[in-house]
């Protein structure tokens, strides 16, 4: 329905120009492919035009591309389902691509995944998390480029969605850096922190001797010093796990859209959310909570977006990198320097909050303090 008004609106062309802009920046400036880079580009059909267009760029400065389609429709073409271990077994031969390649570029692959089976389903993400943990030591790029199918059931226009990840992408990532920068300068050897707003979230928490990250949106980083080998495209945030136990207060947030939950409360007390509970959803987010493990109540993040191209769209992937917003993350924060083991880490994104490190301003319903 989305393609078809697109072609009607003579906007597919203009949709296919936005690809074909997009991957350049990706190509060049995002992923900083080199001659004789050996690229591994995985995508689903959905986004295999963009995949596409990546491909071609990493042939024009040298590198060499190989494109790894997905399709999750296979599994509904057959009557007679593979079994559900071979479906989840890694094999060796596709174990050697991944290993043998210089560099990721992993656009978002599944498509529509809610005629399969649970059973299927299953075994399909174990196999993914086998590919995710191969490529662990390898730079990578999650390209974040959902389907119609699943932007739709977030209900959220799908039009808007792509023009939103093309202007976040094509964007002056000296720019995002130095606005990245000056909120790390500010947060650097700061104690307490203490988030608020309008909505009702009333947070502190302390980040003494926690190291300040800056994800300015590309691998550049990566080559030069081995930090921020795993970036998202769209990207663009600085972050620091606070001290665990240190959180107190309430944190308030107006959807947790993936899940359909609405106007959510989370109390924390001593690091820890203590009760929670939602205007819409609250049993929905209990029983995802009570299915994770580990620490995952805790807190574990807060993230600033500095990303100034991104528009909001109800995506809190997208949302979270948006210049103006900020973001509370629970469970695990292991991979951000942090000490939480858990099976989740879910980011909960503020609109226009207000920061103060050490009772100093840092942001003032979302306007970054340049003063």
């Amino acid at each position: 329905m989305v393609m078809n008004t697109l072609e009607n609106c003579g906007g597919y062309l203009l949709l296919e120009n936005s690809m074909r802009e997009a991957a350049h920046t990706i190509a060049t400036n995002i992923a900083c492919l080199k001659e004789d880079f050996n690229v591994l580009i995985i995508c689903g059909l959905h986004s295999k035009t963009l995949a596409e267009h990546i491909t071609l760029e990493s042939y024009a400065v040298g590198a060499y591309p190989y494109l790894w389609v997905f399709d999750d429709a296979v599994y509904l073409k057959q009557a007679k389902i593979p079994p559900e271990n071979a479906i989840r077994v890694l094999p060796k031969h596709v174990r050697s691509l991944l290993l043998n390649s210089d560099l990721i570029i992993w656009l978002s692959q599944f498509g529509d995944l809610r005629k399969l089976s649970k059973n299927v389903k299953n075994a399909m993400f174990s196999f993914w998390d086998s590919v995710d943990e191969a490529i662990r030591t390898k730079p990578r790029l999650y390209v974040n480029l959902l389907s119609a199918a699943c932007v739709e059931n977030m209900e959220i226009d799908y039009e808007k969605y792509l023009q939103s990840f093309v202007n976040a992408v094509n964007v002056d990532y000296e720019k995002i850096r130095e606005i990245g920068t000056f909120i790390a300068s500010k947060l650097h050897g700061k104690s307490v922190v203490h988030v608020y707003d309008s909505k009702g979230t009333d947070l502190t928490f302390s980040i003494k001797n926690r190291p300040i990250g800056i994800e300015a949106g590309t691998l550049e980083d990566c080559f030069s010093s081995g930090k921020e080998c795993a970036v998202d495209v769209p990207g663009g945030e600085v972050y620091v796990t606070p001290i665990e136990t240190s959180a107190n207060g309430v944190l308030v947030v107006d959807e947790f859209r993936d899940y359909k939950i609405q106007n959510l409360e989370l109390r924390f007390r001593e690091g820890k959310v203590e009760n929670f509970k939602a205007e819409r959803g609250s049993e929905v987010f209990r029983k995802l909570l009570d299915k994770a493990e580990g620490d995952k109540d805790r807190i574990a993040e807060l993230g600033i977006g500095i990303n100034y191209g991104v528009r909001l769209t109800g995506y809190r992937i997208y949302d979270e990198k948006a210049l103006g917003t900020a973001h509370i993350a629970i469970g695990n924060n292991v991979h951000l320097g942090g000490t939480n083991k858990a099976s989740i880490h879910w980011d909960f994104v503020l609109h226009s909050p207000t920061i103060e490190v050490d009772d100093t301003p840092l942001m003032k319903k979302g306007k970054i303090m340049t003063a």
